[in-house]
């Protein structure tokens, strides 16, 4: 594994329907590293998965080493997460929740064992779903601009994970220093799908895995006959640095947490310099 490159994983799960805490997935463990790994950023989205009258959905998301490898020790971590208000009949448009991305400074030991949860502001009629992620890499990153842009677009049906395509960089491409992805309910809308998920990065060119982040936003489920889409919040980018050689190709993944009736449309998208 290249020791310059950022690298990302997340977790996406269904929470319960409580206020009581829930861990997100399955532990997280980071790739050996004998110097260690900073922790750049915290991330996190909810998705409501049946929209009920009067509830809003969201909360907060908390990072925990249970084995005591981060310093110092992030307690409290409590980072709020919030997506829908509350809404009024028998209809309700599709939710949408932004994309929350917390900087922080952690230093992390190589395979750190981490806990990702989450908790409900509220006591829900339907469990939401969670997603949370972080970005680590060897120091701090400072944002740079990119000179190039590019991106692979495709439609995805199933909860499985699909490749997108696959991003040659440029002869003269040296560094990936942004990653976004965007993920959007397209087609007839159906009550009771929210469109949620990640989305993650591999190369035969570029040691960056474990790569995976979330999306600009993710989509709660509508309900009723009339439900109205959604409007996608302005572009976050996830600020990395993942050196590249020139004409890199980049193989771009998706995977949805829920099967959707009509094809969510996926664009994942590079900037780079």
């Amino acid at each position: 594994m290249a020791a310059e490159s950022s690298h990302g994983i997340v977790r996406v799960a269904t929470t319960v329907a409580t206020i009581v805490e829930t861990q997100i997935g399955a532990n997280v463990e980071l790739p050996t590293r004998a110097n260690g790994w900073i922790i750049n950023d915290i991330t996190g989205y909810v998705a409501r998965v049946t929209a009920t009258a009067a509830e809003s959905t969201g909360g907060h998301i908390r990072l925990n080493s249970p084995s005591g490898d981060l310093t110092p020790d992030p307690q409290p971590s409590r980072w709020p997460v919030y997506a829908d208000a509350s809404f009024l009949g028998a209809t309700a448009p599709v939710g949408n929740c932004p994309l929350h991305r917390y900087d922080t400074e952690l230093a992390a030991a190589g395979k750190a064992d981490l806990e990702f949860f989450a908790t409900n502001a509220i006591a829900d009629t339907s469990a939401p779903i969670y997603g949370m992620g972080i970005h680590f890499a060897p120091e701090i990153i400072i944002p740079k601009r990119p000179f190039f842009s590019n991106f692979v677009r495709a439609g995805q049906i199933t909860a499985v994970r699909t490749q997108v395509g696959t991003i040659t960089l440029s002869e003269k491409a040296t560094e990936i220093v942004r990653i976004i992805g965007f993920l959007s309910q397209n087609g007839v809308l159906t009550t009771a799908e929210e469109c949620i998920g990640f989305f993650d990065l591999a190369s035969e060119d570029v040691e960056l895995v474990p790569s995976q982040w979330l999306f600009n936003d993710a989509q709660g489920a509508g309900l009723g006959v009339t439900i109205g889409g959604h409007i996608h919040f302005r572009p976050d980018p996830h600020d990395v640095s993942i050196p590249v050689p020139g004409g890199a190709r980049i193989d771009c993944f998706v995977t949805l947490t829920t099967a959707v009736t009509a094809a969510a449309d996926v664009m994942i998208c590079l900037q780079y310099r």
